[in-house]
């Protein structure tokens, strides 16, 4: 299915096209995770008033998580 861009609308993309649109995420065939992904991002967002502690602590929960599931995981975590 094509989809129109809107001008202006707010879009994840990369060098091959759009991958979410309007904040909604997808899970497309072309940037799912698999058994098969080595390089991933997991972005977390916070709007007020939620404190940036709450939002740092789930990062770590799940950085956590996916090392007990590949405890070879290298793992960065960054706030902007």
């Amino acid at each position: 299915m094509l989809e129109t861009v809107e001008p202006g609308e707010v879009v994840w993309r990369d060098d091959r096209g759009v991958t979410c649109r309007r904040w909604n995420w997808r899970q497309g065939p072309r940037t799912r995770l698999t058994e098969a992904s080595r390089d991933m991002w997991f972005v977390f967002e916070r709007l007020d008033p939620m404190p940036m502690d709450a939002v740092q602590e789930a990062a770590e929960i799940l950085v956590d998580s996916l090392r007990r599931l590949a405890p070879g995981l290298r793992a960065d975590v960054t706030t902007l």
